[in-house]
Formats: structure tokens, sequence, C-alpha cells
């Protein structure tokens, strides 16, 4: 069926007059009236009456969900997405804003918050989410995609990194660099992605049938007071060490490779290190720490093209993208064969 101007006065209850004045992008109608009517045209699939391509279709909410906020505060690595996502949401005629929601607040005031008339659609930052923080979404009346975060359990649009293949890329590094004992800087900070690289790290140890060592796990609290404090406990604890230790993400890496070298202990000459993200601080320190290079970009633009077929009604069933990482060598691993 071709809608027309009057068929969509009829199911919003307005005056044709008011409809045809949002189509042909003329002034006379309030904001909030206008951005009904966009909703309704977008939502009926009849974008074909807009006149002027460039009038916004709604606004998209990028939200920042905190759920503890320590992964969240101590390095906002979402800054790094935002350019790509405000991008990609320009180009399909979409309008950004940004939000904080705190798992903490009143549940009225995050509805309140969410359920308003401008948003069309959400790409929630989830990194500190668990499945039990999704109850609240599943409530929205608008479309939700998740960002850097797998929720491999939930029947929900999500984009995320390859962590299994992340950890194997750095675990393959060091194997051929000759390393055979390896450890591993594990958060105390529980959230989804960390335990699947956990998870990967000791897969990648039976693949090459390698011994997991309890002893050269170190739990490290993720603030950086915290981290400092637990590595040099661990230090204090342990004779022994491996010859290499991969880690969760590059603050922890970082953060341990200078604790060892306060300690005396060189880097990468006695002890090698691999980090997860590539964020500037592995460029900042002595020596620079070889990572795995965490495709940002690339996850912002596909978030918000998952995001645009579930509004634009182009795709109805939910899909999981999990976006290839890649190695970038450096100076922090020493090559022993």
């Amino acid at each position: 069926m071709r809608y027309k101007a009057k068929d969509i006065a009829r199911e919003l209850g307005v005056s044709p007059a008011a409809v045809s004045l949002v189509l042909n992008n003329k002034p006379g109608v309030g904001e909030e009236k206008r951005q009904e009517i966009i909703r309704k045209v977008v939502e009926l699939g009849c974008e074909y009456l807009l006149k002027d391509n460039n009038v916004a279709k709604g606004d998209i909410g990028f939200v920042i969900y905190k759920c503890g906020g320590e992964v969240i505060e101590e390095y906002p690595f979402f800054n790094y997405l935002s350019e790509s996502i405000i991008r990609e949401i320009e180009a399909n005629n979409y309008k950004m804003t940004m939000m904080y929601l705190d798992k903490n607040m009143p549940l009225n005031e995050r509805y309140l918050a969410m359920e308003d008339f401008r948003y069309v659609g959400y790409i929630i930052y989830a990194v500190e989410m668990y499945p039990e923080d999704m109850d609240f979404f599943s409530r929205l009346s608008a479309p939700c995609v998740f960002l850097d975060n797998p929720l491999p359990t939930l029947d929900v649009d999500a984009v995320t990194v390859d962590n299994f293949l992340g950890i194997y890329q750095g675990f393959e590094y060091l194997y051929r660099m000759g390393h055979r004992e390896f450890g591993y800087i594990k958060s105390r900070f529980p959230i989804i992605c960390f335990d699947e690289r956990y998870q990967a790290f000791k897969e990648c140890l039976r693949q090459r049938g390698l011994v997991f060592d309890e002893r050269y796990v170190m739990k490290v609290g993720y603030l950086e007071a915290q981290t400092e404090k637990d590595v040099e406990r661990y230090l204090d604890e342990n004779d022994g060490l491996p010859t290499a230790f991969l880690a969760d993400n590059d603050l922890l890496a970082c953060r341990a490779v200078q604790a060892f070298k306060r300690r005396g202990v060189r880097v990468p000459e006695e002890v090698s290190f691999v980090g997860f993200d590539n964020r500037p601080i592995c460029s900042f320190i002595e020596p620079k720490v070889t990572t795995v290079q965490l495709p940002g970009e690339e996850m912002g633009e596909m978030a918000v093209k998952a995001l645009v077929e579930k509004i634009e009604k182009t795709r109805r069933y939910n899909i999981k993208y999990k976006i290839e990482p890649q190695l970038v060598e450096n100076e922090s691993v020493k090559k022993l064969l």
C-alpha cells in the first residue's frame, strides 16, 4: 500500500495540513509533533513522501550504561567509537544524542530518560552489562543494539570484537617467539569480554598441550591504584614467574610492566607482555607494549547499520557481529627461540 499524507494524518489524529508541512520540510509545526510525524512515516515505510531526503528521521540515543562504572570511568573506550557512530548515523539521516544511565538510578528515572518521543532506537555501550541487566531494556518500545559486549546467552543485536581470536593471536605470537610458560593478568572487576578472553587463554593452553598453572594467574583490581597494589603483592608472594603474560586489556598490561620495572624485573628480557585493545598508553611507556587492535571504527559503523535495519524494518531477526582484531607488534616480547 502506498500511503498518502491523509493516511498518515488519520493514523496520528492530526490534520493533513500538518503532515504536508512536515513532508515538505516547511515550518509551521512544533518540533515534538514534527518528530512524531516523521517517526510514523518511517514506521509505515513511506520515506518516499519526504521531499527533502536530508530531513532527520529522528534521534538515535547513544547510551553509556554503567553497572559499577570502573571500566567505563577508568578509561572510556567509547570515546574511540563515537566519531564513527556519529558519522554513520548522520549518513542515514538520523541525529544522535548521547546520555549516561546508571544501573543504580531509580527505575522510573531510567524509563523517563529513554522512553522519550525523540528516540527511534538506541545504541547501548554495554561493556559492563550482564544478562540480568537486560530486563530494563527489553521493556523499551524502541529497538536496541548492544555494543562491546557479546551477550552470548541473549537473543539481542550485539556488536563486539572476537575476543577468542584476539587472545589466540597474542598467544600464538608468544608461542612462535619461543614462550612455553604463560601467565595471565585477570581483572577482579567482572565483565563478559574479560571472561571470554580468560577462557580463550585457557583454551589456547589446552590446544598447545600446555598445563594451566593457577600460580601464573595475576588477579588485580581494575582501578590504577588497585592494579599497582595487587601486582606488587603478586611479586612479593611468587618467586617463579612465567616467561610471558597476556592480559584482559592494555591498562592492566601496561601497569604491570611499570610495576615489574620498578621492582627490577626487566621487560622483555625476563618477562614479556601482550595487552588487548591497542590503546594509546601502549606507545607511551617503555618498552612499547605489544597488543591486539580492537576494531573500534568498524564496531561503531556496524552497530549503526544493525540498528537502522531494525528501525526501518528491513531485518526482523536478531544478529550478533564479531569483528576480527589484529595483532600489533611492539617491543614488549622477547624472542626465546
